[in-house]
């Protein structure tokens, strides 16, 4: 839990202010009793949602005012404290720290909350930390505190992700689990189909359930074509002795084409051995020979360029000679494709004599029939896949579903239990009902007053906190000013029953009954006023005095 926070901003009669220690239970941070505002009570909330990795406080009024500034805070797990600061214009990190908050190393924010997570044992499948606290820190600023959709924690979330949040808060995102990964499954399948269409790796049928019902009627007209062409043309032969022959056709093509290119390598290799063997150097007779009918000519410069393409003549060498090889190790090689060809054809042995012209139709024919049947086997594993996806999707809602009527009644039990302990009287308890996965309705039957519905709130966080196992929860003077003296009574002695950590600010408390205030006064942890006493030691909504010139 979060034990202290302190920084050296936060200032009282000039002095900076010592750490503000908390404990289990509740923590008051008490304002005036006039009610004054712009002491600092929300921005001292704001920074305890700072110290559980919040950023709100990073744009604060006190940053503003004061610059940016660092935050130094303790928790305390198993008998054992841990000290990290923030400074606010470095909101991604945390710095581990020693007991005097020297700073020893250096995280980012995610690891943080997740050592949080792990150490509040909350390490739910796919809860975030951060998104859930956030939820329940309703603090001025965070915009998270309206009071008819209580469980949109996060401004712009969705009634759906909402939903999920607590979910997975209630630790019931397990019994979905295999049902979320079934769907996940079915919609990457479903993807990866679709994507192959896209890039031809599979036939693609344009025009759905028609263009199939056409596919078929033209398989059944193709067969009947094959069917008549193969009585016709080859009564004496049999399906198995056309495709021998169609095998034995290819195979001759191929056998032809490698013959070619062997005799095509042979011709280079002959080349190459002729260019190895004879060479085109001129010997010392040839000099001479040249030298009978040109008696001018220079023989020096000759020899040297001579000289020059010698040295050439021994790179190309080289290079031939690679080649060579290379050239009768592909000889070799198509040799054996031919001698592996050869062998098949012999091993289909005679087939009789059938026309070139038949094997072409039907060949042709055959060809149209298999690309309908690819056609419509895609269609088939298309709408396979796509139902594959809707019962996932439906099976997931059904079991989705089915927890949240189990949650809706657990903390509509747990919200009549404390909301009749506020009042002498039964009154209607808020009531929480999901219509579906991802909508909801919060409300108090026949009570839709802004002070019924701020209580509402109030006690759906607690609900939320007894039932689960959420840390903590925050709520600022601006929620509880709009409810009752009476509820708020009632609301305090609940507050106080609570062994995990609640995070008020109030005021005005003088206005309530002596219970409630020895409850406040028992559990304040910080004290803001007037006069040098706000967080900040001043306070900015008022008037700065300037000097008189005849002062100065």
């Amino acid at each position: 839990m979060l034990i202290e926070l302190s920084s050296p901003i936060f200032v009282e009669k000039g002095k900076v202010r010592p750490p503000i220690p908390f404990k289990e239970g509740l923590n008051v941070i008490l304002g005036c009793e006039d009610g004054e505002n712009s002491i600092g009570k929300s921005s001292a909330m704001l920074a305890i949602d700072f110290a559980f990795g919040g950023k709100t406080y990073a744009s604060s009024d006190g940053v503003k005012h004061k610059g940016h500034h660092v935050i130094n805070f303790a928790f305390q797990f198993d008998g054992e404290t841990y000290y990290f600061a923030r400074h606010t214009d470095q909101v991604d990190k945390v710095f581990l720290c020693t007991k005097d908050y020297v700073f020893t190393e250096e995280w980012e924010l995610h690891q943080f909350t997740d050592w949080l997570k792990a150490k509040y044992h909350i390490d739910f499948p796919e809860l975030s930390f951060r998104i859930t606290l956030s939820s329940f820190f309703r603090i001025y600023g965070k915009d998270n505190y309206d009071e008819r959709r209580p469980l949109r924690g996060i401004p712009g979330h969705s009634m759906e992700k909402s939903i999920d949040m607590l979910l997975k808060l209630f630790n019931r995102y397990v019994d979905i689990e295999a049902r979320k990964q079934s769907l996940d499954e079915a919609t990457k399948k479903l993807e990866a189909f679709r994507a192959a269409r896209k890039y031809r790796f599979v036939p693609d049928l344009v025009g759905g359930v028609k263009q199939y019902e056409e596919n078929l009627a033209s398989i059944r007209d193709l067969e009947v074509q094959l069917q008549t062409l193969t009585t016709e043309q080859a009564s004496s032969h049999t399906a198995e002795d056309i495709a021998k022959s169609q095998e034995k056709s290819r195979l001759q093509s191929s056998k032809l084409q490698i013959e070619t290119e062997i005799q095509t390598a042979e011709r280079r290799l002959k080349l190459l051995e002729m260019s190895l063997a004879c060479g085109l150097y001129p010997t010392e007779a040839d000099f001479s020979a040249l030298t009978e009918f040109f008696p001018g000519v220079n023989l020096r410069k000759l020899y040297e360029v001579e000289k020059y393409h010698q040295k050439l003549a021994s790179i190309l060498d080289r290079q031939f000679a690679d080649e060579r090889t290379a050239v009768m190790g592909q000889i070799a090689s198509m040799r054996e494709q031919l001698a592996q060809i050869q062998q098949q054809i012999t091993d289909l042995g005679y087939i009789g004599n059938l026309s070139k012209e038949f094997l072409d139709r039907h060949a042709e024919i055959k060809g149209r029939i298999d690309a309908l049947r690819a056609q419509n086997d895609a269609y088939l594993t298309l709408t396979d896949l796509q139902d594959a996806k809707k019962i996932g999707n439906n099976m997931l809602k059904e079991g989705i579903r089915s927890i949240l009527n189990e949650i809706q009644d657990d903390v509509n039990k747990k919200m009549k239990e404390f909301n009749d302990t506020l009042y002498t009287e039964r009154r209607q308890a808020p009531h929480l009902e999901f219509n579906e996965y991802n909508s909801y309705t919060f409300e108090t039957p026949d009570d839709t007053g802004t002070g019924t519905n701020y209580k509402g709130m109030i006690i759906y966080d607690l609900a939320v906190l007894f039932l689960t196992d959420l840390p903590a929860i925050a709520h600022d003077s601006l929620i509880l000013k709009n409810i009752g003296d009476g509820p708020i009574d009632g609301i305090m002695r609940i507050y106080a029953q609570s062994q995990k950590q609640i995070f008020i600010a109030f005021d005005k408390q003088s206005a309530y009954k002596p219970a409630t205030r020895q409850i406040l006064e028992a559990n304040t942890v910080l004290h803001l006023s007037k006069d040098g006493c706000e967080l900040y030691g001043e306070s900015w909504n008022k008037e700065k005095e300037t000097a008189n010139e005849d002062e100065l």
